[in-house]
């Protein structure tokens, strides 16, 4: 279609924009940089007209760039669960000045936070017990590096925990070693005159993992799933820390509309404002601290359970099944929370955790189109506009929290639990395993295994041959 004037020109340069970015070899960005009149002076544009179009294209592409360093440290949606609605509905009822409905909503947030963090609590102690207790009670040790590179074995730092080497044919899960041991102390126990015999043909074989590298890979792909949890947490420190430190109304009239008022959530606007200082404390205390307890030792039993799985099959499913703890508290959420409870959580506005006058070239409404483009140039445009902080940009953050997580715990894991075999290339083997006195394990014992440990026997039922 021909466009006639230059004021049609400008109101539509911005869907010029638009269809000019969606093709991946247009020639409009060239003409950008060269002044050069291609498509749109064959459709009858003049010179002037096509110059407005350019300086909308650089205006556009200028105010893109810069606002997307203005909005570096991003925004905070409160999330739809039981922590959500811990922070949101007291701060509806304070606004509102403790009244019975918000009173009781306010409440009833607190009691399924609590229950949320009794029940995660809970599930990690279990997970934790059948590590440390109930494992050792059926006679397993701790898997570390049994089997790891196997495809080089015969050779150095092959020998398993049964004493002889680790190769594909002798291979097998733990509970096919307890069979097979149980056999062969059962037929040394019938026939004690064939010992000789029954050790040489019943063989037991040797317990490891399955695939080392797959089993790194799990664990890394099991720390990412996490990372969107503890980003979240972080973002709910930065909102506590950057809200005003003072009794700010949560709640707020939207403007009327003439229809009848009738109480909806739609006719109110709920933003996140500023809480007194005491306030700020106490979330901090019951809803922050305990989420990211919550969501390190369920990271750290994560990789712990992951390093103790020997199987190919059940790394890659273990590696997603156990983030289902993580999400518990919008399960709770959904399930159990009152309808009203959860639209006021979902109706809460976002958070802007940036400044919108902090941009690369300061604050963008206080200078002219001019302006602009030319400290546009100067920030964006040429080796010189260069920083430190534009080199560190290049390193893909999460990636690298994620990397340094599946590498801390995976450490802590061996720290722990292994210990290098001297006698085998400094392959890492189990620690000397000892029997727990009892089925006892006490939440100090889940929790703080350092300063509450497993109060064990003193004869060991396994020590490396």
């Amino acid at each position: 279609m021909e466009v006639t004037s230059a004021r049609e020109v400008i109101s539509s340069a911005r869907e010029v924009i638009s269809a000019r970015a969606a093709a991946a070899s247009n020639p409009a960005y060239s003409a950008l940089e060269q002044g050069e009149n291609t498509e749109d002076t064959d459709n009858g544009l003049g010179l002037q007209e096509q110059h407005m179009v350019d300086r909308e294209l650089k205006l556009a592409f200028a105010r893109t760039t810069i606002g997307i360093t203005m909005r570096e440290e991003g925004t905070c949606k409160v999330e739809e669960s039981v922590y959500g609605a811990a922070i949101v509905m007291p701060q509806l009822a304070r606004t509102v000045g403790w009244d019975k409905t918000m009173s009781i909503f306010a409440i009833q947030s607190w009691t399924f936070l609590l229950l949320n963090v009794l029940l995660q609590a809970y599930l990690l102690r279990m997970l934790a017990k059948e590590e440390v207790v109930m494992e050792s009670f059926g006679g397993q040790m701790f898997l570390c590096d049994f089997g790891a590179f196997m495809e080089n074995c015969p050779g150095p730092g092959c020998r398993g925990p049964e004493g002889t080497d680790i190769t594909a044919p002798r291979l097998y899960s733990w509970p096919a070693i307890v069979d097979q041991k149980f056999v062969k102390d059962s037929l040394e126990a019938l026939f004690p005159d064939k010992l000789r015999e029954i050790h040489e043909k019943v063989i037991v074989g040797e317990y490891g993992v399955e695939s080392y590298w797959c089993r790194a890979i799990c664990c890394f792909i099991f720390m990412v799933s996490c990372m969107g949890e503890l980003g979240i947490i972080f973002k709910m420190g930065e909102l506590l820390w950057k809200v005003p430190n003072k009794a700010e109304p949560w709640i707020h009239p939207r403007p009327k509309t003439g229809a009848p008022l009738v109480g909806s959530i739609d006719e109110v606007k709920v933003t996140i404002a500023g809480m007194p200082l005491h306030w700020k404390f106490f979330n901090l205390v019951i809803v922050i601290w305990p989420k990211f307890l919550l969501w390190k030792l369920t990271a750290e039993t994560g990789i712990t359970i992951l390093m103790e799985t020997a199987g190919i099959d059940d790394l890659i499913t273990n590696s997603v099944g156990l983030t289902f703890i993580l999400g518990l508290d919008e399960l709770i959420g959904s399930a159990l929370m009152r309808e009203e409870t959860l639209m006021f959580v979902r109706a809460t506005e976002t958070f802007l955790l940036y400044d919108d006058t902090t941009s690369c070239v300061g604050d963008m409404s206080l200078l002219t189109e001019d302006e602009i483009l030319q400290k546009y140039q100067e920030n964006q445009h040429g080796f010189c506009s260069l920083n430190f902080w534009d080199l560190v940009n290049l390193l893909p953050t999460r990636l690298i929290v994620s990397v340094l997580g599946t590498g801390f715990f995976v450490w802590e894991y061996y720290t722990r639990h292994c210990t290098p075999n001297e006698n085998d290339a400094d392959r890492l083997v189990s620690k000397t395993m000892y029997p727990p006195k009892s089925l006892e394990f006490t939440w100090f014992n889940a929790f703080l295994p350092n300063l509450f440990p497993v109060e064990r026997e003193d004869e060991p039922y396994w020590k490396m041959p």
